[in-house]
């Protein structure tokens, strides 16, 4: 295994360990656990952000590419609202990965980012539907409200409890069939 590789390995157990409070881990941790100077840390990620930022989204990427649910039986709508939820459950389940993966989706966004993979799973159910208007932009605002009400969740409290699987599978239901229309019931 390359140093690089090791480095990334054992950042991403002790980030797994710590919940995903990365304040919680030092450079030094991870140089001692991967046995090597804290300099090569420095020089292959530059610094502790750049290689969390990279171990997160390695994470995130594992967890999207797992989380594939049988849908074979489900309607058209059915498997959009149901792929929609796995994902969302993720950031409830994770909330100090998923900021992290979030923010940094918005912030520095690319092709394939983490962001964009579940935007291209999102799309390819709500495809399916009949749409007579933008179905790619309809997506986008799905998941990128969803996002938005995962970062500020605690600022609605008073009209739901995003934190609540029931509530927060209601909300997304409703969202989807306000932006999808019930013609694909």
């Amino acid at each position: 295994m390359e140093i690089k590789d090791k480095i990334i390995d054992v950042t991403i157990d002790l980030i797994k360990e710590a919940n995903g409070n990365v304040d919680k881990i030092t450079i030094r941790e991870i140089a001692k656990r991967a046995g090597i100077g804290v300099g090569l840390i420095n020089y292959h990620f530059q610094s502790k952000k750049n290689l969390v930022d990279i171990c997160v989204q390695q994470i995130i990427s594992g967890v999207i590419a797992q989380s594939k649910p049988d849908l074979s039986q489900f309607t058209p709508i059915e498997k959009l609202k149901s792929s929609v939820k796995v994902p969302i459950d993720f950031l409830m389940e994770n909330p100090e990965i998923s900021k992290i993966s979030i923010l940094g989706d918005l912030m520095q966004g690319q092709v394939n980012d983490n962001t964009f993979q579940t935007l291209a799973r999102y799309y390819s159910h709500a495809s399916n539907l009949k749409q007579s208007e933008d179905t790619f932009f309809k997506t986008v605002f799905l998941i990128h409200g969803l996002q938005g009400i995962f970062l500020r969740w605690e600022l609605y409290k008073d009209r739901f409890d995003f934190s609540d699987k029931q509530q927060r599978d209601n909300l997304i239901d409703d969202l989807v069939q306000k932006l999808f229309g019930a013609e694909n019931e």
